[in-house]
Order: C-alpha cells, then structure tokens, then sequence
C-alpha cells in the first residue's frame, strides 16, 4: 500500500499539468475565426502537409527523417481511447478549436524499440489561408 501512495505523490508532482488539468505551459490556442472546418475529404491534403510540418516540430535529427502514421483523424470523429485526446484538446482550447482539429499519431522507427520516445501526437488545424499548423505536440 505504501508503495502504491508512494508513486501516486511522486506521479501529482511529477506530472501537474495532467493530473490538474491546466494548460500545458507555452500553449497558445489557434484563434477560431482563424480556422477553416475540415472534413475526411481533407485528409490527403493534410498527409501531403505533414511533410512540412513533422520538420517544424520534431527538428532537423535524423531519428525524425523517417515517420509513419498510425492514426490520422478529425477530432470529433475519435473513438475508444483516443476519444480522450479529443476531451484534451476540448480542455485546453474550447470545443471549437477541438471540432476544427485533426489528431495524427505518429511513430519514428529510428528510436524504436522505445515505444514513448518513437511516438508522436500532434492537434492539427487548417487556418483561412489554407495552412495547416500544428498547435499542439503531445509526444
């Protein structure tokens, strides 16, 4: 039982912004009269976008070169466990920008076998001016 409340403290103190619910630090939500509304139909024009976007926010290493996607979908549209990365986004910016945005989990095979370091998760809009951006990097 000690060991259990143990590693309870250390996961609130170690991990405050998840287990407080706040907004992670440096988050800066897309403003919602910026943003176009997407559909499944977009989601070539998005994988063709990735290329572009995975450098931006992953960096110029090699381990990030080479990326394949696992999941790619609107955020309304999420189900099973992902539909909690829905509720994130809803937490963290409003239900508008969560309906406007699109989740895409990815893996980077150069750091496997560790699952987390290879894992990628971004929230991904599309704004008026026809860019994609992502506005959240969760892994």
């Amino acid at each position: 039982m000690r060991k259990i409340l143990m590693t309870l403290i250390i996961f609130i103190f170690i991990c405050p912004t998840i287990s407080l619910g706040a907004k992670p630090d440096g988050l800066e939500c897309p403003k919602t009269e910026m943003l176009m509304k997407t559909t499944e139909k977009d989601k070539n024009e998005l994988l063709n976008a990735l290329n572009e976007i995975i450098p931006k926010v992953y960096g110029s290493s090699p381990d990030y070169k080479e990326w394949r996607i696992e999941i790619i979908k609107p955020m309304p549209n999420l189900t099973g466990f992902e539909e909690n990365y829905y509720e994130m986004a809803i937490n963290f910016c409003g239900k508008e920008v969560a309906d406007h945005s699109w989740f895409v989990r990815l893996r980077f095979p150069r750091l496997l076998p560790a699952q987390s370091a290879s894992l990628g998760e971004l929230y991904i809009v599309k704004k008026k001016n026809n860019k994609w951006f992502a506005w959240f990097q969760y892994h």
